[in-house]
């Protein structure tokens, strides 16, 4: 239920707080007292468009909010709008309220729900799934086949077949995608023998991932190889293999240390032994490089054996890479479509077996839910045409039509509900009707007929009472309570057995404030409920037969 709702700024209405209760609500007063503000602000709670001409002059922006809460009643649409406010990223419901907000500005407007900004399509879909308005040029969602065929299966009882008929649906298209994907990577036989060409390519190289680095470093060394012997070898006769080496040319000098030492063999013959070392030193270095140099490798096959191989890498991997595990990786892909192909023929035929299968048993739950709803369809019908004929079309004829159409989540069927005011008259679509008042009265009926199915909360009626009166005005009071059972009812009302048939009545009238007109709306209490439907009757409180009429209307209701 709405259960507050905040304006400011807009058009005649400078700030209003107004809450409301459950059940049925009328809204009352004067013609051209500004009525009509509530299903304004609603429209722009629901995502309807915004215009700068509503903004009150004087102001830069104007301001509509309301306060949605659920009750246990709905807790389907509770979860429901739940997994959509997760699913859009927004703040959770606190203690099961919803907040719907509109800002509107002369550069445009900003939607928010539950304090998060939001798209006015966003605001729109969570507002279609709460309130309905039923009023000139309004766009009704009972309306639209859709909906139709969903009150339909509703009203029917139907719910656990339509979800056999989803799942099985879910199912079919799945393995129809599955399928479809198999015969889209369907291969030519020219394809196949590029793919095997390919894989063996890169096969019949024998590659590791980790190969390259290492090859190089080889390479390195091997094309070098020459130059490292070449140097080696001077090394080596530099320090003992020539008569200038180093060896040879400290002979002099350990004789000179020798002489020394004999000399003064206390303070000397250190020296001595620390040249023999350097020469020693020299002559085991001299060894070294000469090993070393010997086992250079001079093997001019290897070495053309390690440039074929670097140049095959670089050639798989300008085709298959750009990187040696790239190249491997591809390996694996062809290798992997290769199989997919070589068994492809198998999965066609077991793919198409069980599409088969699962197509016969979504025909056969479909085949079903349209006979439950055909039945179905035979109830309402009669049962809405009983509640017209209270709401004043004695003669009309009311019809809920079934056509197949093309199958899909919902099943085989499209649902149209058809309409004729008047005897005589020829049928049609509901949606296609001229009188806003005979839609509102027919949507009472629908509506009266699927209370107890319908989820939408939040119903709204203006123009309802237009040309009607009497008992007809009586039946539509009655009609508008038993739907206010159930659902929370705004009534917009110029008929006082109207007014006075409401759980709570709100009074909108114009008044002036420094020197400016403004709107304001209120609930009113039992006095001036009395005071208002003796205006309605179109006399004075002065008045005691009318006061006694509207008393009576009153105690109706309240008893």
């Amino acid at each position: 239920m709405l259960e507050s709702l905040y304006i400011r700024n807009l058009v005649l209405v400078p700030e209003l707080h107004v809450e409301f209760d459950g059940g049925f609500n009328t809204v009352t007063g004067e013609t051209g007292a500004g009525k009509s503000l509530i299903l304004g602000a609603l429209h722009l709670l629901t995502g309807g468009r915004a215009a700068a001409s509503i903004i009150r002059r004087g102001a830069k922006s104007c301001e509509v909010s309301g306060v949605v809460r659920l009750g246990d009643s709905y807790a389907a649409l509770r979860e429901e709008l739940a997994q959509k406010l997760e699913e859009y990223g927004l703040a959770p419901c606190e203690e099961g309220r919803l907040l719907l907000r509109r800002v509107i500005t002369e550069s445009g407007s900003r939607a928010f729900i539950n304090g998060s900004p939001v798209t006015a399509a966003i605001l729109k879909e969570f507002g279609d799934r709460l309130i309905d308005i039923h009023g000139p040029n309004d766009s009704h969602s009972l309306l639209l086949p859709a909906k139709q065929l969903h009150l339909l299966d509703m009203y029917g009882g139907l719910q656990s077949q339509v979800a056999k008929v989803a799942e099985c649906w879910t199912r079919l298209t799945d393995t129809r995608r599955k399928l479809q994907e198999l015969l889209s990577e369907g291969l030519a036989p020219e394809e196949i023998a590029l793919l095997t060409h390919q894989l063996k390519e890169i096969d019949q190289a024998h590659l590791a991932a980790d190969e390259e680095e290492t090859l190089l470093e080889r390479y390195r060394l091997a094309t070098n190889s020459a130059r490292r012997c070449e140097l080696a070898g001077q090394l080596a006769q530099g320090l003992s293999q020539s008569d200038q080496s180093m060896v040879e040319a400290l002979v002099p000098w350990i004789r000179a240390a020798e002489e020394l030492a004999e000399l003064d063999p206390q303070n000397t013959n250190g020296f001595l032994n620390r040249l023999n070392l350097l020469s020693e030193e020299f002559s085991s270095l001299a060894n070294d490089l000469e090993d070393y140099a010997s086992q250079v490798d001079l093997d001019e096959e290897a070495l053309h054996e390690m440039d074929e191989r670097i140049e095959l890498i670089q050639k798989l991997k300008r085709r298959y890479g750009p990187t040696l595990p790239d190249v491997l990786e591809t390996a694996e892909r062809l290798r992997a479509r290769l199989q997919r192909a070589s068994t492809r023929t198998a999965e066609l035929a077991r793919l198409r077996e069980e599409e088969s299968a699962k197509n016969k048993l979504y025909l056969n739950e479909t085949k079903q839910l349209t006979s439950l709803r055909k039945a179905a369809a035979e109830r309402l019908a009669p049962a809405i045409v009983e509640k017209l004929r209270k709401l004043g079309f004695l003669k009309a004829s009311f019809e809920v039509r079934l056509e197949a159409t093309k199958p899909g989540s919902t099943g085989a069927d499209s649902c149209e509900f058809y309409f004729a005011p008047n005897q005589g008259e020829s049928i049609s679509a509901l949606r296609q009707a001229a009188s806003s008042g005979e839609v509102a009265r027919v949507m009472l009926a629908i509506k009266t007929v699927l209370s107890e199915v319908d989820d939408l909360p939040i119903l709204v009626f203006d123009e309802i009472d237009a040309n009607i009166g009497g008992l007809t005005a009586g039946a539509v009071a009655a009609e508008l309570r038993t739907v206010g059972t159930r659902h929370q009812v705004f009534s917009i009302t110029h008929l006082p057995l109207i007014a006075a048939a409401g759980d709570s009545q709100f009074l909108v009238e114009k008044c002036t404030e420094r020197d400016r007109t403004i709107t304001t709306m209120h609930r009113l209490d039992i006095a001036a409920r009395t005071a208002e439907i003796v205006r309605m009757l179109g006399s004075t409180m002065q008045d005691s037969t009318a006061v006694a009429h509207a008393t009576e209307m009153l105690n109706r209701t309240t008893n």
